[in-house]
Formats: C-alpha cells, structure tokens, sequence
C-alpha cells in the first residue's frame, strides 16, 4: 500500500469560494471530494440509506424513476432543524465509511474534502489540516444572487441561518480569502500548498512530450495558444477563472506550450470538453490520450470525450467504448446527469475505464 495522502479537510459558509479553492487543488494533482456530492449519491436506488430515507420521509419522496426527489427533500429539512437532524443520521455514516474507503485507496500525495459541516462531522477526524474558505457576508449575498439566481431575500434566510464563519475560521489551521479576484485565490492556495512542502504540479513525461499542470509563467503562452484557436480574446485572467472550475492541463514539446487541455470533473468521472489547438504537428491523439489518462490516474476512474473530439478511428485505437457501455460500477444515473451538465448525451460520447495500475 502507498504513503497515506495528507488529507486537507476544506470547510466554509455557503458561497465562501470552497468549490474554487478545491478545483485549483485538483489543478495540482490533488485527489478531490465533493462531500455533498458523496451525501447525494449515499442515497441513490440501491443504497442503504435510501430505503431508511423513504421509510422516515415517505414513499411521496420517490420521484417516477425511482430517484428520490432531492429539490422536495431540501425544502423539508431547510424548515426544520429535527428533520435535518434526522437526515444526517440517515447520511453521515455512510458518508464517512465512503470517504476513509477513497482515503485508504488514494495513492496522490494530497487528498482534499470539501465538506460545508466538516466540523460538525466525524470526517474531520480524518483529516491532517483544516481549511476555511471565507468571504464577506456582502460579497456571499451578491453570489448567491447574481451567480445561483437566487432573490434578495432566500440568499439572506441562507446565509442567517448559518452559523458566522468566526466559528470555523478559529477552529481552522490555514484560512484563504476570497472577496477579491481568482488570482489572488490561487496565489493564496499554492502558497498553503508550498508552506507545507507538498508537490504543485503532477506531470507525465514521454520521450520530449510532457503533460503538467500548468504553471503561472505559462499562463501567457497559454493565452496566446487560446486566442488563436478560439477566436476569442484570453487573457491571464480568464485562465484563473477556468481553472476555478475545470481541470487545465497543458502539453509541452521541448519545453513550449503546444496544446491546452480543458476537462470538467464530477467526483470520480472526468470529461475532456476541450483541446486547443485540436490538432498538434508534434504530437498525434496516440500519443496525447494515453499521457491524459496517466495524468488522471488515481483520482478518476471514467475518462469521457466528445465524439466531435475524438474521431471513430482514433477512438477504437485509443481503446474508447461508445457511451452507451459505461462499467457496471459506474452509476447510471450520475453518468447521465454529468453528461448533461455538459450538454451532452450517452450517444454523443466516448467512454474508457481508467486503470488504477
């Protein structure tokens, strides 16, 4: 079994900036958890806590396709703190079993929790540091409004109805700001990250070919690469903004940017939605797929692509399955929801297990 992973547990009040500071650690090579992603999926048809959910809630939870309906689920428990109380009995211990599976498992140096009730959980018990993402209350409601769509007055009930971040930042080792920009974020991070001697970047090489995390001095040559394949204006800026939300790998020949990878992620599934420029002169798809799939070893375990990025040809050689034939262990549901979140359907994908050796 390998090194256990340093185990950063990152906590925050609702629209603290958590999601962001989790996806530029991913963007280092962390292996990263949603914990509320894991709560929802702990409750999927099939799971233990599904059963015991409907036989507290009611059958009228259960939407046509067996699902239970989380939208009508939220509503109930929001209104009342014993219902929530009940619900995280239900969850929490499935939630914990899942997560010290993932950690006993992980072979990257740095494995992080996104967890907004950390310090309220027994997950905290897991982890080796802390953090707290923390936002001014103002900067939280404007968020909510103009990023969530939600009005004046449910992002105000949200935010009260939280305990004041105060609270989780003196409990906290390390605590990154988010009221300014991206840049000052990710600086604020890979600074946390350097503090504590672990690695920034994860990169596979092959022969003059290397795919890396991307670095800041590499931020302009990136830029550049963008502009010209999009047709579109990228400036250094716009780069720590998707980098907030997606991985953004990058593929160097002899020490130049020559393509810039863009991947969406959702726990354990990852998409590569864009390839700039598509094509490279020194490098073919054989090439460039089986270095992505190293690079995402050991924190994903289904690599999907477009079928407008990857040709009928190229995808059979690179040993790609149609998206209809997703593994057994992947669940259905959460691969079609992902797929839409991305505009996309099992027809109009690529599918490859990605192997944890």
């Amino acid at each position: 079994m390998s090194q256990k992973p340093f185990v950063i547990g990152l906590t925050g009040n609702i629209a603290s900036g958590k999601s962001v500071i989790r996806n530029y650690l991913a963007n280092f090579g962390a292996y990263t958890i949603d914990a509320d992603l894991t709560a929802r999926d702990s409750y999927l048809p099939g799971t233990p806590a599904y059963q015991s959910i409907l036989d507290y809630f009611g059958e009228d939870l259960c939407l046509a396709d067996g699902q239970i309906n989380r939208s009508k689920l939220g509503r109930i428990v929001f209104s009342d703190p014993e219902k929530l109380k009940k619900l995280e009995e239900i969850v929490h211990p499935y939630v914990h079993e899942a997560i010290s599976e993932q950690i006993e498992n992980c072979d990257r140096p740095i494995l992080v929790i996104e967890a907004i009730k950390l310090l309220e959980s027994q997950v905290v018990s897991l982890c080796d540091q802390v953090w707290t993402a923390a936002a001014d209350k103002q900067v939280r409601f404007e968020r909510l409004v103009e990023n969530r769509g939600h009005s004046e007055s449910l992002a105000w009930t949200k935010i009260n109805s939280q305990a004041p971040q105060e609270e989780k930042i003196a409990r906290s080792d390390t605590v990154i700001w988010t009221d300014n920009s991206f840049e000052e974020t990710f600086q604020q991070t890979m600074e946390a990250i350097r503090r504590l001697g672990l690695p920034l970047v994860r990169q596979i090489d092959q022969n003059s070919l290397h795919l890396r995390s991307i670095l800041e001095s590499q931020f302009s040559c990136a830029c550049d690469l963008m502009s010209a394949g999009t047709n579109q204006e990228w400036t250094c800026d716009r780069i720590y903004h998707v980098m907030a939300a997606k991985l953004t790998p990058v593929l160097i020949y002899k020490e130049e940017v020559i393509q810039v990878q863009r991947l969406s992620t959702r726990q354990n599934l990852v998409m590569l939605t864009h390839q700039t420029p598509i094509k490279t002169e020194q490098a073919s798809n054989h090439e460039i797929l089986p270095m992505l799939e190293a690079w995402l070893q050991g924190a994903y375990s289904l690599f999907v692509i477009s079928r407008e990025l990857l040709p009928s040809k190229d995808a059979w050689q690179c040993d790609f399955l149609p998206g209809e034939d997703i593994p057994e262990e992947i669940t259905q549901s959460t691969y079609v929801s992902f797929l839409k979140e991305n505009g996309l359907m099992p027809g109009e994908v690529w599918v490859k297990k990605i192997s944890n050796n």
